[in-house]
């Protein structure tokens, strides 16, 4: 069971994370654009969210699908979170493999 995000905030529509303070985006609009096919604005804001959010936080609006598809492109934008997030991609991937082979 994954912790629950660091504020009830993120589960509000209209409230506006503290990792898009700057743009304005409320919840319901980070949600629109991240549901759309793959795009610049939406790998911009998968970028940021990677990037600024609070692990925790990152669930309330990515899963590990959306973070695979746009990884090629997104990685290299990720700054100094990127170590991380590449080593959680890498277990993720040996765990999916190692449930599989089971």
């Amino acid at each position: 069971m994954p912790l629950p995000p660091t504020s009830q905030r993120l589960l509000d529509p209209d409230a506006v994370p503290y990792f898009l303070w700057d743009l304005g985006i409320t919840v319901a609009e980070a949600r629109r654009i991240l549901a759309r096919e793959a795009s610049p604005t939406r790998d911009d804001l998968i970028a940021r969210i990677l990037r600024e959010a609070n692990s925790r936080d990152v669930w309330t609006l990515l899963d590990w699908p959306a973070i695979e598809e746009a990884w090629p492109r997104v990685v290299h934008r990720l700054g100094r979170a990127r170590g991380v997030w590449t080593m959680m991609l890498e277990r993720r991937r040996e765990h999916v493999r190692t449930t599989a082979a089971a």
